[in-house]
């Protein structure tokens, strides 16, 4: 069966200057389009358009990183730090893996995020309600 996890990020374009943040949104979708390397993992996020925003959410997945997937969303979520770090624009992001042990947290982000984005929330589930 393997070990699973819940994995979730995103990527967000944002900013007071709209035509800006819309132009360096396109720039990044048409570079991430040119390049084989980002295909899997633009064929799985969902990319919303009218709030700039790449979001990509996975429940119980074999998330290893020999896997070409998510070799991809790796390189994706890169390409976000990338831009973060050279463009004008505000651009920020947030990774969560989440393991089958309770200790097995992944946490990653860049630029100005908010936490209230993703965060991990532990609950105990019983069978009897």
């Amino acid at each position: 069966m393997g070990y699973r996890s819940d994995v979730a990020y995103t990527i967000r374009f944002m900013g007071d200057e709209d035509e800006k943040n819309r132009q360096s949104f396109y720039t990044f979708l048409a570079e991430a389009k040119s390049k084989d390397e980002y295909k899997i993992a633009l064929d799985e996020v969902i990319i919303d358009e009218k709030r700039l925003r790449f979001n990509f959410e996975c429940l119980s997945v074999k998330w290893y990183d020999s896997f070409p997937e998510v070799q991809s969303h790796t390189k994706l979520f890169a390409l976000g730090e990338e831009y973060c770090a050279t463009l004008v624009v505000p651009i920020a992001g947030s990774f969560l893996r989440v393991g089958e042990d309770s200790s097995d947290i992944q946490e990653e982000s860049f630029g100005d995020f908010d936490y209230d984005w993703l965060h991990v929330s532990r609950q105990i589930n019983t069978d009897w309600s």
